[in-house]
């Protein structure tokens, strides 16, 4: 697991204004109450699919969320798309193969095979690889948004 000293305090800083009891700020977020207390009291950065939730309920993008910018701004995109359609999109434009991808993550193809065969988008970490490999944001990335930088 992940943690992060400076997406815990942006965390903090972010349910601060919220108007409602410690113990409820989970479900409002439509988080597990295990993962919120991982998150403020150790900064564990929690699956992707969950920090797009609380992105969505903030209106943030994940990269002000993980303190990689300080930019709160975030445009949704208009139709979501998938991670698997934007990963596509993306190698094909930088005519890479999964090898490659693979290699540049230090994984192995399988992997990325899971993301194809299993509809499993890769954990936080490659995640943010790939938006450097491929030059865009993690909400890009995921299809939150259409615009490539945040």
């Amino acid at each position: 697991m992940e943690h992060s000293e400076s997406f815990k305090r942006r965390f903090s800083e972010l349910i601060e204004d919220l108007d409602c009891k410690k113990s409820e700020i989970p479900k409002l977020l439509n988080i597990d109450y295990n993962v919120f207390i991982k998150i403020t009291e150790f900064g564990i950065i929690p699956r992707p699919v969950v920090l797009a939730r609380i992105a969505d309920y903030f209106g943030v993008s994940i990269e002000y969320l993980l303190d990689r910018t300080d930019n709160p701004y975030f445009s949704k995109a208009e139709r979501a798309e998938t991670f698997l359609n934007r990963y596509r999109q993306l190698k094909a434009e930088k005519n890479l193969t999964d090898y490659a991808v693979a290699q540049k993550l230090h994984i192995s193809t399988s992997y990325t095979t899971n993301w194809k065969n299993k509809n499993y988008i890769p954990s936080i970490v490659n995640l943010i690889v790939l938006s450097e490999i491929f030059d865009v944001s993690i909400d890009y990335l995921i299809g939150r948004t259409d615009e490539r930088k945040i």
